[in-house]
């Protein structure tokens, strides 16, 4: 009679508490509230995929991947179209929740029985499942408090990127959005989490763990009932992970559409191709680096069916609609730049894409062999590991990266492949030998961990994670604009040029902003010892801004000056030692007049 009561409690819970993030707002139960909120808007989204699909049985954590694919696509059909504000992203968020809710209620027998099936199960799974819930609640509260120590990607600022796109409904900026690594959906998945509430983007992750985990250890449950060792060791290997991202790289948002695209070649038959190809092309949308696992899912998926022309169509046209969105936003971000700024935003010269595919294959080829010769034989497998092998292969060869940041992808292409094989070898019951293997391995996790300096501590991570909850306690401390009153003067529309430490706190929707603190503008920012053209004053002339808001590094002007070669350059009158000793964007300053300064930021005007 216990369980009944209890599954009836879950299933109501699962339906009410998602609507809490109403109600509260920071704090403990705010953050809380804003990750079940999200979650619900991704499994509401998926049981739409679901049912367009003709998925009726999938799980909830299968279909919750869905959903994040499809919130994607949503996002980019907003962006594209100038509408992505916060309003519709709120929107979109909560009309999530409302469908979630309303299945729910609808099957709530249907529910409330899967609910008493699995309380019917060996107790042995409440160990993996309790610690799964209780960690990753703790990493969800520790990420609400906090913000990330560096906001750039390989190509811009995250941050403000997000804050541009909520106050102007879509990504323009012609220096910071024209990706060459990814189409952007890394930001429209930061703005579907704001709609859910102010502080979800810096829960993503970590509720992106705890749905990744969830999905691999339903796969173990559903497939090996005895197998409840391998959730522990899975769930505490991940957990173990030194990983300490000091920027927003997309970790593991990505395992989670791995593994379910796993998950979905894995299934007896044919795989459905609707869900399949929404999954892919989001993982295409989130970084071009994880184009070589989408392409090869959809090329197993299609092959197993090749002569059903109407599932074909149904494959390539779910990837095309999730990423055109984004590739017509990127191309009209690009033309808003004139061509002669075009030569000034080239990355630098590689080597030949031809010779860089060869030795991509000359990788894949020989690791893909190994893999499916010693892996476990089973078609899901076999594809797994040629998706990893090219993909790796790939990235080595800088054939879908841009430099030595990509490389840091191989973190959840690895950690993707290495769940795969642990669902797999679970699902045998190869509980002997493999078992000491993994046992092994997740000893050095443990130790490494431990062991590691600095950030990189997973228990330093942990106890920062604990400690940072007493922060969601307190009320926000409230503060003007730091740019506010400099830029109130600055008629509304006018392009102004910032290199700034906080540009997520400039207002885009009153001026049109040009970032240049990217890693592009910092590759163009030199120090000038001459009188010779200075490509990032030419950058700022072909936007045509009107106003430079520029912020003093006063650390590194200090190092600069106390240089040798500062000293020895700046020997002369004191008319013609800024022109020769200062950096570009100091020369475009000293050339113009400053109409406002305060502290270390100083407003220039370049119509004069």
């Amino acid at each position: 009679m216990v369980a009944p009561v209890i599954a009836r409690a879950v299933v109501g819970c699962a339906l009410a508490l998602p609507w809490l993030t109403v109600l509260s707002g920071r704090g403990i139960a705010g953050t809380l509230a804003h990750a079940l909120a999200l979650a619900a808007a991704f499994h509401g989204a998926g049981l739409i995929v679901a049912w367009l699909a003709r998925q009726p049985t999938a799980g909830p954590l299968l279909v919750i991947q869905w959903g994040a694919a499809a919130m994607i696509g949503l996002s980019g059909l907003a962006i594209v179209t100038r509408t992505g504000t916060l309003v519709t992203h709120t929107v979109l968020v909560f009309a999530g929740v409302a469908v979630h809710s309303s299945w729910l209620g609808m099957r709530f027998a249907h529910y409330t029985g899967r609910v008493e099936a699995g309380l019917a199960e060996p107790r042995s799974w409440l160990v993996p499942t309790a610690l799964l819930v209780g960690v990753g609640t703790l990493l969800v509260l520790g990420a609400g408090s906090g913000s990330l120590a560096r906001p750039f990607d390989d190509e811009g600022h995250v941050l403000a990127q997000l804050r541009r796109l909520l106050d102007t409904g879509t990504l323009g900026d012609p220096v910071g959005y024209p990706r060459r690594a990814q189409l952007g959906a890394q930001v429209a998945l930061a703005a579907i989490a704001s709609g859910a509430g102010d502080g979800a983007p810096g829960i993503l992750e970590p509720l992106a763990l705890v749905l990744a985990l969830g999905l691999a250890v339903a796969q173990i449950r559903a497939r090996a009932a005895g197998a409840a060792l391998w959730s522990v060791v899975l769930v505490v290997a991940a957990l173990a992970l030194a990983l300490a991202p000091t920027d927003p790289l997309p970790c593991w948002t990505a395992v989670g559409f791995i593994v379910a695209l796993y998950v979905m070649l894995g299934e007896d038959g044919s795989p459905p191709a609707l869900p399949l190809a929404i999954t892919a092309g989001a993982l295409i949308a989130l970084r071009y680096e994880l184009a070589p696992i989408a392409a090869v899912a959809v090329i197993a998926a299609w092959w197993r069916r090749r002569h059903d022309h109407h599932r074909t169509a149904i494959l390539i046209g779910s990837v095309f609609a999730i990423g055109f969105p984004y590739l017509v936003t990127r191309m009209l971000a690009w033309r808003s730049v004139p061509l002669i700024a075009h030569a000034q935003l080239a990355p630098p010269p590689q080597t030949v894409l031809v010779l860089r595919l060869v030795i991509a294959a000359a990788i894949a080829a020989p690791a893909a062999c190994v893999l499916r010769l010693v892996l476990p034989d089973s078609r899901a497998m076999r594809t797994a590991a040629t998706a990893t092998a090219v993909a790796l292969g790939a990235l080595a060869a800088h054939v879908t990266s841009t430099g030595l940041y990509a490389m840091r992808l191989a973190w959840p292409i690895a950690i993707a492949f290495t769940i795969i094989l642990v669902i797999e070898l679970a699902r045998r019951h190869a509980m002997n030998v493999a078992a000491v293997i993994c046992s092994l391995v997740l000893c050095i996790l443990i130790y490494e961990g431990r062991e590691a300096p600095g950030r990189l501590r997973w228990s330093r991570r942990m106890a920062t994670a604990a400690t940072s909850i007493e922060y969601l306690m307190r009320p926000p401390a409230g503060g003007a604009a730091p740019y506010a009153d400099l830029l109130a003067a600055v008629p509304a529309g006018a392009t102004i040029a910032v290199w700034v430490s906080s540009p997520e706190q400039l207002d885009y929707a009153r001026h049109h902003i040009i970032d240049l603190r990217t890693p592009i503008g910092a590759r163009l920012r030199r120090h000038r010892w001459g009188s010779h053209a200075s490509r990032l004053e030419s950058l700022v002339g072909a936007v045509s801004a009107s106003y430079l808001l520029l912020e003093a590094d006063a650390a590194r002007t200090q190092r600069a000056q106390a240089s040798w070669f500062y000293r020895q350059m700046c020997r002369g009158p004191r008319p013609s030692a800024p022109v020769t000793c200062a950096d570009d964007l100091e020369v475009i300053a000293l050339r113009h007049p400053v109409v406002a300064r305060r502290d270390n930021l100083q407003l220039v005007d370049l119509r004069r």
